[in-house]
């Protein structure tokens, strides 16, 4: 075979031998090439290549020793190695362009190679390394089931984009929502953080094993039911993957580090994610899951969550679903989900919805109806329920108001007639009946214990406190004392709010889940927080709000301190929280002239909702809102005499104190909501 090689050199090919190379030609020289050799005596010399015709013979080798082939003698083992090399390199390539070719060719395929995904055979592309260039690439077969006519065809007009793709063909526009699904994972070639090293999979494993176990039952995730284990949510997808890492470790006090490191990698994924066509379904899992929970970037994974999922159709799935069609019904529970998250913030900041108010919004007692929903779709749906009264407060109150504005803040936005004042009280009855009937259907789990039916009473103080604060919101501090009727409901939202904080303080199951509750529950203890710490400032006395200061300063040292122990790490929002909460209540007390002795503080707790001889919370904030606790001689006590030419705490309170305690870092959001919920 050997001599079969180098005999193959003595052959010449069809046409006229060159007579000299390149170089000698051009040097008008002689070209002479030994026997056996590749290059001629004057290219040697010089190290040149030595260029005959197409022919191209390499120069020498780094450190300036000939080329193996330049020896007189003939090299055939060598030669031999770099023929099988190209070979096996070209069958490669072919085997590479084969497989893309028979995926063009599939019809009914459901999965589609990304336009940039040429890669060499055993090799496998991250997901966030799909989008670095502009692929303004055309599809090269039209799709076998098209939209053709045929006779006794029904008429079939496409929407617009689907026109510029039928006129084009471009991929990036295509409107084919089957076709934006990212190929599934073969079998070994899982990409991630684990596998690129970024962490072992050791500790991997342990984080997944603590969000299954506890975060995944917070969120109603059901994580469980879509992925047996770890493995599958490797394969599935990489940003499922890195999420699950990257809220775990913010939750772990021992692993800031890998926060650090899991939450760049997330951060790239996202980034990569934004200009991608192909998603899939744990992907829109992935960023609803790390909306909830990371605070910076809440907002704008919501957004980002709900585009990708209708571009996949989940808003389509519900139809499919009450058909008996499990895939679709876990699809359509995630579209509950995303409904959720995204009424969450855009009441929360007072933002409008991305969600409509579709079918499956509106007739959602039918899911319960599936012989796939269980308790998770109760605890899911009792949110769907309640988002849907807050979204037509919203509506009533706030869509509809035209007097409040950034530019006014001193209109009412409940003017003091019987109309405004009916629908509140009918929206409080509706979060009465709300509380009712889904406190009833809700169970204990075996992973967080009562909070599914606990979280039903601390949702309706949320929802009440929301409701019943509009009552003074746009109110002017110059007009003196409330109506009857404004006055009650007022007294109604800071009962809401101080039922809150205590019910957070005194339930242990609710002070274990604090620190792995979404971010909604931890923006609305701060909102509780800020709001009573309002009332005992700005609009007691002025608006006849008599609320002991001292009691409120009591609560709120309480919650402070229960913030600070259940903190995990600097990175999570309620240290922002508890630092924030911790530097206004000492502006409170210094500014208001609080100074109450440890006797009185203890004091004030046993005659506060924590029972006592006289310890009923109605009888120190009263909900009927025409009598109050407390007399003008005790609120004087603690506030002292008032110099209307010198500045209060309530002017700070408005937004200075506000933007130091929570305007930069991870609380930067808590500082949005409590601005849009503050700006009475």
């Amino acid at each position: 075979m050997e001599n079969e090689t180098c005999n193959l050199r003595k052959i010449g090919g069809p046409g006229r031998k060159p007579r000299a190379c390149a170089e000698c030609k051009k040097q008008k020289m002689k070209c002479e090439v030994p026997s056996g050799g590749h290059k001629c005596r004057n290219c040697w010399k010089r190290g040149t290549d030595c260029v005959f015709d197409r022919l191209v013979v390499p120069h020498a080798a780094n450190n300036g020793r000939p080329h193996p082939a330049a020896n007189p003698e003939c090299n055939c083992g060598h030669n031999l190695t770099l023929i099988r090399e190209d070979i096996r390199q070209i069958q490669a390539s072919l085997d590479v362009l084969a497989g893309q070719k028979m995926l063009q060719a599939e019809p009914t395929s459901h999965h589609e190679s990304p336009p940039n995904a040429t890669i060499a055979a055993g090799e496998a592309l991250s997901a966030r390394e799909f989008n670095l260039r502009m692929a303004m690439t055309r599809e090269n077969s039209p799709e076998a089931n098209g939209n053709t006519e045929h006779n006794g065809s029904s008429v079939t007009v496409e929407e617009p984009m689907g026109s510029l793709y039928e006129v084009t063909r471009l991929r990036n526009i295509r409107s084919n929502k089957a076709k934006t699904v990212r190929p599934a994972t073969e079998r070994g070639q899982v990409q991630d953080l684990i596998s690129r090293g970024v962490i072992p999979l050791s500790e991997a494993e342990s984080l997944y094993t603590s969000f299954h176990t506890s975060l995944n039952h917070y969120l109603w995730v059901g994580l469980e039911q879509t992925h047996p284990d770890f493995k599958s949510v490797r394969e599935s997808s990489e940003l499922l993957t890195a999420t699950i890492l990257t809220v775990t470790a913010l939750h772990i006090p021992t692993s800031a580090e890998t926060f650090d490191k899991c939450y760049k990698e997330f951060l790239l994924l996202i980034s990569s994610s934004m200009f991608s066509r192909y998603h899939s379904v744990d992907d829109v899992r992935a960023l609803c899951i790390a909306a909830f929970w990371l605070s910076e970037v809440s907002w704008k994974l919501s957004g980002h969550a709900i585009r990708i999922a209708t571009e996949l159709n989940i808003h389509r799935s519900f139809s499919r679903a009450m058909e008996g069609d499990r895939e679709h019904f876990l699809r359509a529970r995630l579209w509950y989900m995303l409904y959720v998250c995204d009424k969450h913030f855009s009441i929360a900041y007072g933002r409008p919805p991305m969600i409509a108010e579709s079918l499956q919004i509106r007739d959602h007692e039918l899911f319960l109806q599936s012989p796939f929903a269980d308790a998770l779709d109760r605890r899911i749906l009792s949110q769907v329920s309640l988002m849907q009264i807050l979204t037509r407060i919203y509506d009533r109150f706030i869509e509809g108001s035209k007097g409040l504005t950034q530019e006014n803040t001193t209109s009412a936005m409940l003017a003091d007639e019987e109309g405004d004042f009916d629908d509140l009280r009918a929206f409080n009855g509706e979060i009465d009946r709300w509380r009712l009937l889904w406190h009833a259907r809700q169970e204990h789990n075996p992973f967080i214990g009562s909070f599914p039916p606990k979280g039903i009473i601390l949702y309706c103080y949320f929802a009440k406190l929301q409701l019943n604060s509009l009552a003074i919101r746009g109110v002017s501090l110059s007009s003196g004392q409330l109506s009857t009727q404004r006055k009650e409901y007022v007294n109604l939202a800071i009962s809401a709010a101080a039922s809150i904080l205590t019910f957070v303080l005194e339930e242990e199951d609710m002070r274990r889940a604090l620190v792995g509750t979404p971010l909604y529950v931890h923006t609305m203890i701060t909102f509780a927080s800020a709001f009573l710490m309002k009332c005992a400032t700005m609009w007691s006395r002025v608006m006849g709000l008599y609320i002991e200061a001292g009691y409120i300063t009591s609560l709120l040292e309480r919650v402070v301190s229960l913030l600070k122990t259940s903190v995990t790490s600097d990175r999570h929002v309620l240290y922002h929280i508890a630092f924030g909460l911790e530097k206004m209540l000492a502006k409170f007390n210094t500014n208001s002239g609080v100074t109450i002795a440890q006797g009185s503080r203890q004091a004030a707790l046993r005659t506060g909702i924590s029972g006592g001889d006289n310890g009923q919370f109605a009888q120190r904030f009263p909900t009927d809102g025409n009598h109050v606790a407390f007399s003008n001689a005790e609120w004087g006590a603690y506030t002292g005499p008032v110099d209307a030419g010198a500045p209060s705490f309530s002017d700070e309170f408005s937004g200075n104190l506000l933007f130091e305690a929570f305007g930069s870092g991870s609380a930067n959001d808590v500082y949005d909501l409590l601005t849009s919920q503050l700006s009475y």
